[in-house]
């Protein structure tokens, strides 16, 4: 007589057969989807801050925010409003010990531009490409951040992308 295991535990080895395929594939999603944080409002501050790493300052008003990340690959943007000498204070914060110097206009539309194109819908409120007088940190590759603040229109900018 061959003995056949009962519906039961059949039943429970195909929900743990189901439960570890969905793992392993949420897994492989997690390390090589594309995910996009891409809110279409001003945010929070404490939003901004997960990008910066720095709490921002209580002056900052009209907060945007926008990143992506897919493997290795990823861009964080930061933009708020606020006076020239707070986003100036807030700059020496995010890159501390980096001196702010001027940034020739001609490069600022570079700066403005996401790595890679297409993937944030709406990135119009990161108008650094319009700026004036603006002076800045980073940028290199050996510091991957970047500040960036209009002096003339009391804005800050942040980028870092890998």
């Amino acid at each position: 007589m061959s003995q056949e295991s009962p519906p039961r535990k059949t039943r429970a080895r195909w929900i743990v057969r189901i439960v570890v395929l969905a793992g392993i594939i949420y897994g492989v999603w997690q390390v090589f989807g594309l995910h996009v944080n891409e809110p279409t409002r001003p945010v929070t501050p404490s939003l901004a801050q997960v990008y910066t790493g720095v709490a921002l300052p209580a002056e900052a008003k009209n907060i945007r925010v926008a990143g992506y990340r897919q493997w290795a690959e990823f861009a964080h943007y930061v933009r708020f409003e606020a006076p020239v000498d707070v986003c100036l204070k807030y700059a020496a914060a995010v890159a501390p010990g980096a001196a702010l110097k001027p940034v020739h206009e001609s490069q600022l539309g570079s700066d403005a531009r996401p790595p890679r194109a297409g993937v944030l819908k709406d990135f119009g409120w990161y108008d650094l490409a319009s700026a004036k007088n603006v002076v800045g940190a980073g940028g290199t590759p050996e510091e991957v951040a970047q500040v960036r603040v209009d002096q003339n229109r009391g804005v800050f900018y942040f980028r870092n992308s890998d």
